[in-house]
C-alpha cells in the first residue's frame, strides 16, 4: 500500500475533507486499528458525535484503486473518517495490529470481484458490438430530427426577440420571460442549444456599467450555432446512415450525448494510451455558479493535445470529487476521444490504469512534437478559429529558440525568427506570464512551451498565454 500525504490529498474529495481527516487524528479519535496479514487492508474505529464509533476501512485489494468504507452517513467518498484512518497509517503504521479480515469485508470483496468480472464481460461485449455496422432506425431518427428542427425554429424566434428588444431593454422581468421560453427548448432534444441560451441569461445578469462584450460574444455564438445546426440536421435527415461530423463538436453543441460504444464505432478510441498532464487549473465560474477543473494532456504516442474538464456546481461540491494535478505518466487502458477540433475532450475510466514516473525519453518525445514554425502554426490556428463554433483559445506546443523582453512584453522566437508575444488571456490569481519571465533564459534552444492562443480580432494582435515550460529535463507548471 502506497499511503503518503500526497496520495491522501489526491484521493480526498476536497481540501476541507482532508483537513477534517487530519483533525480527527490529532484529536486521537481512532481506536482498534488493524491491518490484514497481506497488508492490503486497514480498518479501525473513529469516535463520532454518537455513543457508537464509526467503523471505517481502506481496502487496497486493487492497489491502484482503493475502496473506502465507513458506517457514517456522509455522502463523500472517501469520508473524513476514512481519510483520518489513512493519515493514522501514514503517521505510524506500526500502531496497526495484524488481524484476520472481518467477514463483512470478505463478503464485500467477493461482490466486487463478481461485479468486476461482469464489467469485463460487458466491455468485451461492447468491443464486439463496435466491430459490427451501426444500425439506424430511420423512422425514429427522422422523427427526432424533425423535433430538433422545430425546437431550433423556436430558438431562432427567441433570439430574434432578444435582438429586436435590445440588450439594454432586457430588464429582470423580460429576462424571466425569456428564461421560461428557454425551458421549453428542453422538450426538443436540443439541450446544448438550451444551455447556450441559459449561459446568455447568466452573462446578462453579470453585466456591469453597460459592458455587453461577453453577452454579444454569446449572441454571436448562438446565432452561428442555430444556422450550423439547421444545415447540419437537414443533411443528416437526408442520409441517416451517414457518419456524423467527427471533426467538430456540433453534435454535442446541439445536445447529443455520446456513448462509449459510439466512440469506439467511430474510431474515437485508443487502447493502452500514455498521457502526460502539461497543465492543470481550477477556476470559479461565478456566472454559472460552478467550479471547473481543466487539464491539458499530451498523448505520448500520437503527439496530440487533449483537454479534460470536470464541472462541479456549487450545490454539489460535497459530492463531486475535485480533479487533481498529475505529475506522472498516466497509462490509460481505455482512452475515449470525443469529436472536436484541435484539443478534443477526452475521458477514461479509472479501472486498470497505472502510473509511472516521467522519464527523460518522455520529455524528448514532447520536444519532438513541438511546432518549430510559428508562422505556419498561426496561419493554421487562425483558419480554425474563423469558425465561430470552434474553441477560440486552442492550446499549442511551441519549440523555442530565443526569448527576450520587448518593452514590458515577453517575446519568444522560433528557429526562423518568427515571433510570438506572451500575454495573460484571463485575469487569474496566478499570472503565468510573470512566472515565466522570472525563470526563462535568453537562450531557450531545447525548450518547449505549452501555450493557450488568443487572437484579438479588433487589434489583430495574436498572443499566447504560457501554461507550462518544458525544459530538457522537466515540466515546469506556470498556471495552477
Amino acid at each position: 500500500m502506497e499511503i503518503t500525504q500526497n496520495k491522501i490529498e489526491e484521493m480526498a474529495p476536497n481540501a476541507a475533507a482532508a483537513k477534517n481527516g487530519r483533525d480527527l487524528l490529532q484529536k486521537n479519535k481512532f481506536s482498534n486499528l488493524k491491518i490484514s496479514v497481506e497488508k492490503d487492508l486497514i480498518w479501525g474505529e473513529c469516535a463520532g458525535s454518537g455513543k457508537n464509533p464509526y467503523r471505517c476501512s481502506a481496502d487496497y485489494m486493487d492497489p491502484h484503486h482503493p475502496v473506502f468504507r465507513c458506517s457514517c452517513p456522509s455522502r463523500q467518498f472517501p469520508c473524513k473518517h476514512a481519510l483520518g484512518l489513512l493519515y493514522a497509517y501514514e503517521a505510524g503504521g506500526n500502531t496497526f495490529e495484524t488481524d484476520e479480515i472481518p467477514e463483512d469485508i470478505v463478503s464485500k470483496r467477493d461482490k466486487i470481484e463478481k461485479k468486476q468480472e461482469k464489467k469485463t464481460q460487458v466491455k468485451e461485449s461492447i468491443k464486439e458490438k463496435a466491430n459490427k455496422p451501426k444500425k439506424v432506425n430511420k423512422a425514429t431518427f427522422a422523427k427526432k430530427v424533425e423535433a430538433q428542427l422545430t425546437g431550433i425554429a423556436m430558438a431562432e424566434k427567441i433570439l430574434d426577440d432578444i435582438v429586436l428588444t435590445g440588450l439594454a431593454a432586457l430588464d429582470a422581468r423580460m429576462q424571466q420571460t425569456i428564461t421560461t421560453q428557454i425551458k421549453e427548448l428542453g422538450n426538443y432534444y436540443i439541450n446544448g442549444i438550451q444551455t447556450a441560451f441559459s449561459n446568455l441569461i447568466l452573462e446578462l445578469k453579470e453585466v456591469r456599467h453597460d459592458e455587453y462584450t461577453l453577452v454579444i460574444d454569446q449572441l454571436n455564438f448562438i446565432s452561428a450555432l442555430l444556422k450550423k445546426s439547421t444545415t447540419y440536421l437537414n443533411l443528416r435527415k437526408e442520409d441517416p446512415e451517414a457518419v456524423p461530423d467527427l471533426d467538430s463538436a456540433i453534435e454535442e453543441q446541439i445536445g447529443y450525448t455520446w456513448t462509449l460504444l459510439e466512440l469506439m464505432q467511430y474510431g474515437r478510441y485508443e487502447e493502452d494510451a500514455e498521457v502526460v498532464q502539461l497543465s492543470f487549473s481550477s477556476s470559479d465560474n461565478l456566472a454559472r455558479r460552478e467550479y471547473v477543473d481543466e487539464g491539458i494532456w499530451f498523448n505520448l504516442k500520437t503527439g496530440k493535445l487533449y483537454k479534460t474538464k470536470n464541472y462541479r456546481p456549487y450545490r454539489a461540491t460535497k459530492y463531486i470529487k475535485e480533479d487533481n494535478s498529475c505529475f506522472d505518466v498516466l497509462q490509460v487502458k481505455e482512452f475515449y476521444i470525443y469529436p472536436g477540433d484541435r484539443n478534443p475532450r477526452v475521458r477514461w475510466e479509472v479501472e486498470g490504469n497505472k502510473e509511472r514516473q516521467l522519464e527523460l525519453k518522455d520529455i524528448e518525445t514532447l520536444h519532438s512534437f513541438a511546432s518549430n514554425n510559428f508562422m505556419e502554426l498561426v496561419k493554421e490556428v487562425k483558419n480554425t478559429i474563423k469558425n465561430p463554433l470552434m474553441d477560440k483559445n486552442p492550446v499549442v506546443l511551441l519549440a523555442l529558440t530565443k526569448s527576450y523582453l520587448q518593452g514590458d512584453h515577453l517575446v519568444v522566437e522560433d528557429e526562423q525568427g518568427n515571433k510570438l508575444t506572451m500575454q495573460d488571456i484571463y485575469s487569474e490569481v496566478v499570472a503565468p506570464t510573470s512566472n515565466l519571465k522570472s525563470i526563462i533564459p535568453a537562450d531557450v534552444r531545447g525548450y518547449a512551451l505549452t501555450a493557450m492562443v488568443y487572437n484579438d480580432v479588433q487589434t489583430g494582435l495574436f498572443t499566447v498565454q504560457p501554461l507550462s515550460l518544458i525544459t530538457p529535463q522537466k515540466i515546469v507548471r506556470l498556471l495552477y
